[in-house]
């Protein structure tokens, strides 16, 4: 079975630190690889606010799953995305290239509605996919300011018909 592991991106900074968020995802992938030894791994994430640097986030994301041990032969390129909405539009061409029996996407647990969300607004039906929340490590404060930045991106959704541009 051919199993590809999306990992969305998120914030590094200007030195290509990732931020927490970042590696609570990165943590989550390094664990279902250990006991998936077949999957493939495709990074999302480019440039944007989340990262001021001159190289992509997927970058990042790579380098350091490779730190933890990860082969490179595991990664497909990237989907050099900008948002969330991105993320899913840049990753459907390789993931239609790769054709895999299932996808494993990986996301923040405060994220995960709304990824659900695009994801059956953009790619409906397309592959076979499971969502899987990382835990997040942050902070009781910073979890409440970012779950209430996704209550707000869902209802502006609905606000809009669930239409994306």
């Amino acid at each position: 079975m051919k199993k590809v592991i999306l990992v969305l991106g998120a914030p590094n900074d200007e030195s290509g630190n990732l931020s927490q968020i970042a590696t609570d995802r990165l943590n989550c992938v390094f664990e279902l690889c250990r006991y998936n030894d077949s999957c493939q791994i495709l990074c999302s994430g480019g440039f944007g606010g989340f990262n001021p640097t001159d190289l992509p986030h997927a970058t990042y994301s790579k380098a350091y799953l490779v730190s933890k041990g990860i082969p490179n032969h595991f990664f497909l390129r990237f989907a050099l995305s900008a948002h969330s909405v991105d993320d899913i539009r840049k990753a459907l061409p390789i993931l239609e290239e790769e054709r895999p029996d299932l996808v494993m996407l990986v996301t923040s647990d405060f994220h995960m509605e709304r990824i659900k969300i695009l994801w059956d607004i953009i790619a409906p039906k397309r592959f076979p996919i499971i969502f899987i929340p990382a835990v997040s490590s942050l902070d009781t404060q910073q979890l409440v300011m970012l779950e209430e930045h996704e209550r707000n991106a869902i209802k502006a959704l609905e606000k809009n018909n669930f239409k994306i541009y």
